[in-house]
């Protein structure tokens, strides 16, 4: 103790003691912490793979160079307005809102396909193109695929003057956001995916219109 006391009051030998304290401690310092450092992952250039469910209702904007509607699904019934006019689709069937009654009448919108539970297998027969990762989360992934195989996937007699249609898959927080389909010209939007509003449709139907 005699012996500490002796050494703690020599001014030189105490400033020796620190200094080695010190040398000891910044270099447990930078052995432990001085071979670490941040990794920087960057995105693979692959697709997000979208959990397989069905999605049954919910609303979405249909966007083409005429058209900006607000679109609700509910089951499998849809319904949007354009102009005063009320349209359904029921049963894969279009009808008008007429004197309360249900008119079949010919479908007023081009490509309005339920893409969403169509999507996997939508991917699966295009080529991917490119992801691009925008710096407010949004990531974009971009495909090519023939014109027959896109009709085909939703079993539509429409025809697309494009041999190749290429369109993009917007995804937030992995949910998709946005469809745009460039060479089509249509954008969907979805809007809302909770507590969708059930469509009325207790009306009678009506001879199709001539």
């Amino acid at each position: 103790m005699e012996k500490i006391k002796e050494i703690w009051g020599n001014r030189k030998l105490r400033g020796i003691l620190f200094i080695i304290f010190y040398v000891i401690m910044f270099s447990y310092i930078f052995i432990v912490y001085g071979n670490k450092s941040e990794k920087i992952i960057l995105p693979e250039n692959k697709p997000v793979k979208v959990e397989k469910k069905t999605l049954n209702s919910y609303e979405y904007k249909y966007i083409n160079a005429d058209l900006n509607l607000d679109i609700t699904r509910y089951d499998n019934i849809i319904h949007f307005k354009i102009d005063e006019n009320d349209y359904y689709y029921i049963k894969n069937k279009c009808y008008l809102l007429k004197d309360e009654k249900f008119v079949q009448t010919e479908n007023p919108l081009k490509y309005n396909y339920d893409y969403l539970n169509n999507l996997e297998e939508l991917k699966k027969d295009s080529n991917l193109v490119k992801t691009t990762k925008y710096a407010d989360g949004i990531l974009e992934e971009n495909y090519d695929i023939s014109s027959t195989k896109f009709m085909k996937i939703f079993d539509s007699e429409e025809n697309s003057e494009k041999e190749i249609i290429n369109y993009s898959i917007y995804l937030k927080d992995d949910q998709v956001s946005k469809i745009f389909l460039h060479d089509l010209e249509l954008e969907i939007i979805y809007t809302n995916f909770e507590n969708i509003e059930k469509i009325n449709i207790n009306y009678e139907f009506a001879e199709s219109e001539e």
